[in-house]
Parts: structure tokens; sequence; C-alpha cells
């Protein structure tokens, strides 16, 4: 097998690109190919940890794999003409999820996850062509719970996903997202401790550290209140399964429709109202702070979108009289 690194390829170490490339082929045997030179790099061998750069030659001798000649479509052909695009360039695309859809399928075969319509859209445009890639698929680089709606990131080539994942983990793009909660609640950083039950698919909040929790912490501004109801814009500072709904619910302040953590009364008064079957929180705006060369132009940029009709409804009337 003779592979030419492409842009796509470059910048990944030889031992995670084999082994995406080779998904059939057992890890052993990779790396007992790499020791006894089956696998060389531009004539040479080289070690597991050689990072790829653009251009290299790559040849494999004696590995039979079926994973290059069954390259297709990985993902549902879906009508792609629903996914609202926040904002787009060469290197990235900003989406709007819409509540009741998953980022990534949970399970094979299931419903259309976001990253189906995703790719869909980028495939039609032209922008995606799997059968042209060697290992590379454009992917999202947040996740938001399944009815959280609001703008999820996905890198279009593989060094625009790598540094997208560093600039999210360094918080050099800081996110923000609004909610609807109840009562009042102090402008500030708050910090706590989580864990998560994965059976139950629940997470619980400490105010101290306990075996197997994780710390969180997130900055609250409050946008408008009348005491009984607040609009709040909350910064994400880490980024824990559930954590806003469960540390704002642990604060006294659940979200308005969060019915795995809210207060029961008042979602099934919003859920008859309106209709809110899902959390008034929706990730609407994210801001490039410090950014890398290639993203230079994106530096103090502000990207946001406005929230969605029935959450503005539904703000409307709760703020008309404000106490």
């Amino acid at each position: 097998m003779n592979i030419q690194i492409g842009s796509n390829e470059a910048g990944q170490r030889l031992d995670k690109f084999l082994r995406k490339l080779l998904k059939d082929v057992p890890l052993s045997a990779i790396f007992k190919a790499l020791r006894k030179g089956d696998i060389r790099v531009n004539g040479k061998k080289q070690k597991e940890k050689y990072v790829l750069e653009e251009g290299d030659q790559l040849v494999i001798k004696y590995i039979q794999s079926n994973a290059k000649k069954n390259k297709t479509k990985n993902f549902q052909m879906v009508d792609s003409s629903k996914i609202r695009i926040v904002y787009e360039d060469e290197n990235m695309v900003l989406v709007e999820k819409w509540p009741g859809v998953l980022v990534h399928s949970d399970k094979k075969d299931g419903p259309p996850s976001l990253n189906d319509y995703v790719l869909s859209y980028l495939y039609k445009k032209g922008d995606y062509t799997p059968e042209s890639e060697i290992t590379f698929t454009p992917a999202p680089c947040n996740r938001l719970d399944r009815n959280t709606s609001g703008i999820v990131f996905f890198g279009k080539n593989f060094e625009s996903l790598k540094l997208l994942n560093e600039m999210i983990r360094e918080r050099t793009v800081k996110k923000y997202y609004c909610a609807l909660v109840k009562g009042r609640i102090k402008d500030g950083k708050y910090e706590a401790y989580i864990t998560k039950d994965e059976e139950y698919n629940k997470s619980t909040v400490y105010n101290e550290n306990r075996p197997n929790t994780k710390k969180i912490a997130m900055d609250v501004k409050t946008i408008e209140s009348n005491g009984a109801y607040s609009l709040i814009e909350i910064e994400l500072i880490t980024g824990r399964s559930h954590q806003l709904r469960a540390h704002l619910a642990f604060l006294g302040n659940p979200i308005i429709g969060d019915f795995k953590y809210g207060d029961k009364e008042l979602n099934s008064f919003y859920e008859n109202k309106y209709g809110l079957n899902y959390q008034f929180l929706y990730a609407y705006k994210v801001v490039f702070k410090e950014v890398p060369s290639k993203f230079g132009y994106l530096k103090n940029k502000t990207v946001a979108e406005s929230l969605p009709p029935i959450f503005k409804k539904i703000k409307r009337d709760v703020f008309k009289f404000v106490i």
C-alpha cells in the first residue's frame, strides 16, 4: 500500500494515523510491522511517535486490510436544508443544534445526528468527499445535551479541527449560554464538584471535593429578572456532562423546562402553555480571543445567534411586567 500524506494527514503521529487507516488490523500487528520496517516513511523505518509531514511517502507491506477498500460515506445522507449555518469559512462551520437531536448518534442505525446533517451539507457542497480522504472526517469540537440547543463547532480539515479543540480546551475561545431560571441568582463565578451516574445518566453536584468528582466552574451574569424568574448569561468555564443544568439546580435556580433537574410544577406549566418540553438553555455566543496564526482573521471576533422563536415568546411573556 502506497500513500502520499496530504494536508489532512500531516501533523498526526504515525501510530495514530495507522490505527485510523487500518481499523481492522490488530494494534499488535501494526507495531510489529513498524519494528520490522514493513512500514516505512520516505523509504526509512520510523518510530511510532514520528509526526507525519505533508508530502511524506508512506509504504505499508505485508498487511492485509479492507478498511481502505471499503471507504464510502460514513454517515447517513439526509436533507441538510434543515440546518442553520451560524458562521462558515474554509476552516470551520458553526451550526445551530436543535432540541431532540444528538451531536453524535448513540447507536447504529439510529435517527440522524447533527453530525449526519453537517456531513451531508458539506458533501453536497463538495467540501467533503469521503472517497478521496484517507482517514479524515470533519467532526464536532463541542457537545450539547440532546435537549440543549445552540452553536456547535465543526472543523472542516484536520489542522483546523485540532486547533479548534485546543482553543476550546485552553479557553481562548469563550462559549456563552442564555438560560431562563427560577428565582434570582447573584452575578459572579460559581465553582463546585460534579460526579455522574452513567447508569441513570444523571449528575450530582457538591460544594466540596469528593471521590470521583471533577471540579466545575461557570460565570453568571443576569440579563433580566422579575424576582420569580431570571434570564441569565453563563460563560462556560469547564465542560462537564450536564454541568450547567445540575449546577443551577443545586444552587436553587433550576432551568425552566429541564425535566431531569428542574421544578416539575413549573415545567408542567410551561409545557402546557407553550409546548416547551426541553430546557430553556441556548448556546448563543462564542468569542474568539487569542487565536493561532491560521485563524488570525478571527481574533476578537464574536459570533452570536438570536434565541429561537419559542424562547423569544416565553421571554417576552415572562418579563412583560418587571418588578
